[in-house]
């Protein structure tokens, strides 16, 4: 359950530990999730009285679009920021999520050991579970092998579908194939959303 990692920190390999350790010394102290809390309502993420992961993934796209990415960097005494910015658009999202499955009664389970590798997160709502993978996009050939892993992971977790989040620069090029999908990958749904940014306005 304890465990040592590569670099001789300790580790959980149990997600119900991770969490609780994690829920309880993760700083989530910018103010945002109070913020997503007081402009969102449970029924923001339903259809039909059933939980759509794709609503919820379309407020977070709402929500970056009005807040933007500047509130999760890190500022140090003198008020410059610090923090790498890439880490702040990851931030945005397990700021955001964290706040709406806590108001929807759900939980969360960070880097969950698929036994193929770790996933980035898998969410729990109405006893139905949901692996969500994030990537900042480095290349068409990393965000096609990432697709492959994500397929990879959900399979190894017995779970037909899975979300694959990313981040995208806005000066970016991509060619047509990189896009807001939904595929097979093994017989794993692999739904495909991109979050763009533009790193002149952060």
């Amino acid at each position: 359950m304890i465990k040592e990692d590569e670099n001789g920190y300790v580790t959980f390999w149990v997600p119900l530990y991770k969490k609780t350790v994690h829920d309880a010394f993760y700083p989530y102290m910018n103010g945002e999730q109070k913020e997503i809390s007081l402009t969102h309502i449970p029924s923001d993420f339903y259809e039909n009285d059933k939980f759509n992961i794709s609503k919820l993934i379309e407020n977070y796209k709402n929500y970056v679009k009005r807040r933007g990415f500047k509130p999760f960097m890190e500022r140090d005494k003198d008020g410059n920021y610090k923090s790498i910015k890439e880490s702040a658009l990851i931030y945005s999202f397990e700021t955001f999520i964290t706040a709406i499955v806590q108001e929807l009664k759900g939980k969360i389970y960070r880097e969950a050991d698929t036994g193929l590798g770790k996933s980035d997160m898998i969410i729990n709502i109405d006893n139905q579970e949901y692996l969500i993978e994030t990537k900042v996009y480095s290349g068409v050939s990393r965000f096609e092998d990432g697709k492959q892993q994500l397929a990879y992971y959900a399979e190894s977790l017995q779970l037909e579908k899975a979300i694959y989040l990313v981040y995208m620069a806005k000066r970016a090029r991509k060619p047509e194939t990189v896009k807001d999908d939904k595929e097979k990958i093994n017989k794993i749904e692999i739904t495909t959303h991109l979050i763009e940014y533009d790193e002149t306005k952060w």
